[in-house]
């Protein structure tokens, strides 16, 4: 992608793909601290195409310049469907707050950018993210999920303990199912950066390459008594395992690895103030990542969200809350991601039951029900639906609803535009 300056202009032609971050950075530091401007307008009008991970490590970027007390204007691109999605994905927000409001994009398959400041956004955005993954991805090995989720946990965390970024973080998520269960997720900051961090515990790393080798190894931290370094480790470890891209942009250095390519670390000439790491995760061969979580040669099995969230102390049945898994239930596609989840927790959870709590739910669609219930229904048989799922406080209007999409299922049954 062509990226120039034009005094406090900064104009994006074409693509904006990971290799074209650094000039952007470039263009902005020129205007900001060579040229003093105080005001930067990013005009993305001839744009016509543009990715999360670049696109998160410029928000951030921006966000501390106006931290800075730098002000930032955003032009779209002219292509209503990319501009859509630079509102959609929350970038426009933050890359003008001013002018766009945050994004209001409720699909199940893509979570839009989130800031985190503080260990409780934090820990609410993991939560979103992990819940949205159990909606998006139909059968999912327990001890995947519980991965993936330690993994998000450990990066965005590690902006929280390590990184000092005046505006926390940011962190957006994407999956893919058409032909592969693919998540990538994507995490950046503003931070001191990971060199930095690690040069303050570890002295002797001299280049900011030799901190990223040393960053993915296991054990490897600026101070025990923060962490035990193992996140950086074991997200590699399980994006390799199963077949995923990882990538480390920090300082004037580049982490990257994918399986055709094999693992590279390079020097940039243009840095990054702050981290943009990038991992990739492939669950198509279940119970593989369970083997990428080995500390001093043990198996870690991380407390996941099935336990925190679904499991209860005092009873052996799941609790599946309907009223907060969805802000609405007056459509199919509402019905999709619950579907996903239950589904997908019945086989986390063999010999479990799920008790689904329908209390304040008035009224749900036909199309929800059937969604569901129906579905479900069918796909489980009578006498599995009876033995698994248990519908607690339900109103009689919801109930004679639930009934009626069930019967309705089961006399035509499931088709393959059902999956």
């Amino acid at each position: 992608m062509p990226v120039s300056r034009n005094g406090n202009i900064i104009n994006f032609v074409g693509e904006f793909g990971q290799a074209d971050l650094h000039k952007p950075l470039a263009c902005i530091h020129q205007a900001v601290n060579d040229a003093g401007y105080r005001d930067i307008i990013l005009d993305f009008s001839e744009c016509t195409a543009a990715f999360p991970p670049p696109m998160l490590a410029l928000c951030v970027q921006i966000m501390r310049l106006r931290d800075e007390k730098v002000d930032t204007k955003l032009v779209l691109p002219r292509l209503e469907k990319l501009a859509k999605l630079f509102r959609n994905a929350n970038w426009a927000h933050f890359l003008e707050p001013g002018k766009f409001e945050q994004s209001t994009f409720r699909g199940y398959t893509q979570i839009p950018a989130t800031q985190f400041k503080s260990p409780d956004d934090q820990n609410r955005a993991v939560n979103r993210i992990v819940n949205a993954i159990l909606g998006a991805i139909q059968d999912i090995d327990r001890s995947d999920f519980a991965a993936l989720e330690w993994s998000i946990s450990e990066i965005t965390d590690n902006v929280i303990v390590h990184s000092e970024s005046p505006i926390g973080g940011l962190v957006q998520v994407s999956t893919f199912q058409k032909n592969r269960k693919v998540v990538e997720y994507i995490v950046a900051d503003a931070g001191l950066g990971i060199p930095t961090t690690l040069r303050a515990g570890q002295p002797q790393i001299k280049s900011d390459t030799e901190a990223l080798d040393c960053a993915i190894r296991e054990g490897v931290t600026r101070d025990k008594s923060l962490g035990q370094g193992n996140g950086l480790f074991g997200s590699f470890q399980i994006c390799s395992y199963s077949g995923g891209r990882f990538q480390i942009e920090s300082g004037h250095a580049k982490l990257f690895y994918a399986p055709s390519h094999g693992l590279s670390i390079s020097n940039e000439r243009i840095p990054i103030d702050g981290t943009l790491i990038v991992a990739q995760i492939d669950f198509s061969k279940p119970g593989l990542l369970e083997e990428a979580l080995r500390f001093a040669g043990r198996q870690y099995r991380p407390v996941d969200f099935v336990e925190t969230k679904y499991e209860q102390f005092d009873s052996d049945d799941l609790l599946f809350v309907l009223r907060e898994e969805s802000r609405t239930f007056g459509s199919r596609l509402a019905g999709t991601p619950i579907r996903n989840r239950l589904v997908n927790l019945l086989k986390m959870c063999p010999d479990q039951r799920i008790k689904i709590d329908c209390s304040g739910i008035p009224l749900v669609s036909s199309s929800f029900a059937d969604e569901v219930f129906g579905k479900l229904f069918v796909e489980l048989g009578p006498l599995g639906f009876m033995q698994r799922i248990f519908i607690d406080n339900v109103d009689p209007t919801v109930r004679s609803l639930v009934d009626k999409a069930i019967s309705q299922r089961m006399a035509v049954g499931l088709s393959e535009f059902d999956a």
